[in-house]
């Protein structure tokens, strides 16, 4: 089964970059949870951000777990 698609452009690019690098992406009730290859590292993506730089300072945290 696959996951729902984000409703913001955005963020549907990050979730889908994550599954291409091996992340797993679940949905929850108002976020996706997403989990790396090694299992060390989680995160969660929300549906609805009010910050306007929310996917670009999402990249940046994911870019520093060592994973991405």
């Amino acid at each position: 089964m696959s996951r729902p698609r984000h409703q913001v452009k955005e963020l549907e690019a990050l979730l889908t970059e994550a599954e291409g690098k091996g992340w797993r992406v679940d949905k929850k009730a108002a976020y996706y949870r997403m989990r790396c290859p090694c299992g060390k590292h989680m995160t969660w993506v929300h549906l609805t951000p009010s910050n306007p730089r929310y996917e670009q300072e999402k990249r940046q945290k994911l870019q520093g777990t060592g994973c991405w």
